[in-house]
């Protein structure tokens, strides 16, 4: 899902946040990137995410998680937009993740540094991997990429100067180290359509699937 990068008049953006439609919307350095809702599949997939790391690694007291929550670097200065302060530079991953000890870094609504894991569904053609610099800069140990239409994921480490992929296991699997997390495609025998696989490592009874 690509941004709308034009000329938005103040009243435009005032009506966007009368309706909630702002929720997606990002500032990239000043600019602000309107963002069209996401669409079923996008929304659904999303949903079952949230769902599975609230139930299988939330309540297990494992850290906070929550969707589509503002990110932004300690510090970043807030500039006008349509009547109200917003920071100059943020963005808005599907799902945040911070580990037991860092509920700190929620100030104000806001994820303020680092997460320690972030998850994007990826529609075909967005921004997704514009969004690593910014990941990178602000410190984001891991981002995790979920493509809408193949259900395949990417997890993303963060090396020395920039993201490393994680390779994939012989299985087809691959794992986040934060999340205690298994993904893995593969295709539902009833449907024929791809079916995302999640399973927690250390507790392999939590299980899930998008």
């Amino acid at each position: 899902m690509k941004a709308v990068s034009i000329e938005v008049p103040d009243e435009v953006i005032r009506e966007r946040r009368l309706h909630d439609i702002d929720r997606w919307d990002e500032m990239w350095n000043g600019r602000m990137r309107l963002r069209l809702p996401p669409d079923w599949e996008r929304q659904r997939i999303n949903g079952h995410l949230a769902l599975f790391f609230a139930d299988h690694w939330g309540r297990l007291g494992e850290g906070l998680t929550a969707s589509q929550v503002g990110v932004k670097a300690p510090g970043t200065p807030d500039i006008e937009v349509a009547g109200e302060l917003v920071p100059r530079t943020y963005k808005v991953p599907d799902q945040v993740f911070l580990l037991k000890g860092h509920e700190d870094r929620v100030q104000g609504g806001w994820v303020v540094g680092a997460p320690d894991a972030v998850i994007e569904v990826r529609s075909p053609g967005d921004e997704t991997y514009k969004k690593f610099p910014f990941y990178y800069s602000l410190g984001i140990p891991e981002v995790i990429v979920m493509h809408r239409d193949t259900k395949a994921v990417e997890v993303y480490v963060r090396g020395a100067e920039e993201y490393d992929r994680v390779p994939t296991d012989a299985d087809g699997s691959v794992t986040s180290r934060i999340l205690d997390t298994t993904f893995r495609t593969e295709l539902d025998p009833g449907s024929k359509q791809p079916v995302l696989r999640l399973r927690r490592l250390r507790l392999p009874d939590r299980e899930g699937s998008v």
